[in-house]
């Protein structure tokens, strides 16, 4: 194998690596960019929960109670939501989001229609611990404002 040039470069998560600073040694400083920027915090908070609920499962053969933080995550990462805390409604942001756990019994989720939402977002976690959205407007649901309504996943339009 031949020698990398020292001015050689390569793309890692959004920044230009150049090869002669790793070439040195291993630098075990953080990446300043990572740091600051909101997007790559997200996802490496995305990433830890998923691993820790995964972790945590295979180990005990139960389940962490983070599933739906881990859904709001995804939201906010693949469909570019602002992260919500235990203070913001859907009615403030018009975004309901739901979950369907890894190793459920049911590929549906209850929706309460009373809620004044503009859109459903659903997060799927698999069973292998990945995480997948699919979303719909409150205009193709039901008009009704009765109380749940049940929305398969099969049923959901649009992937993320």
């Amino acid at each position: 194998m031949g020698e990398i040039p020292d001015d050689a470069t390569h793309w890692d998560t959004g920044d230009w690596i150049e090869w002669h600073r790793t070439s040195l040694g291993v630098d075990h400083r953080p990446c300043a960019a990572a740091a600051q920027d909101q997007q790559a915090q997200m996802t490496a908070l995305h990433i830890n929960l998923l691993r820790a609920a995964k972790g945590y499962f295979e180990m005990t053969g139960h389940h962490l109670p983070v599933y739906p933080q881990i859904a709001h995550v995804h939201a906010a990462i693949f469909c570019d939501l602002p992260m919500d805390g235990p203070d913001r409604t859907c009615a403030q942001t018009g975004v309901e989001v739901a979950c369907l756990a890894p190793h459920s019994p049911s590929d549906e989720v209850e929706v309460d229609l009373s809620h004044d939402f503009v859109t459903l977002i659903v997060v799927k976690i698999s069973d292998d611990f990945t995480a997948q959205a699919r979303m719909i407007s409150r205009a193709d649901l039901p008009k009704s404002k009765d109380g749940p309504y049940r929305v398969a996943w099969q049923a959901l339009p649009h992937t993320f």
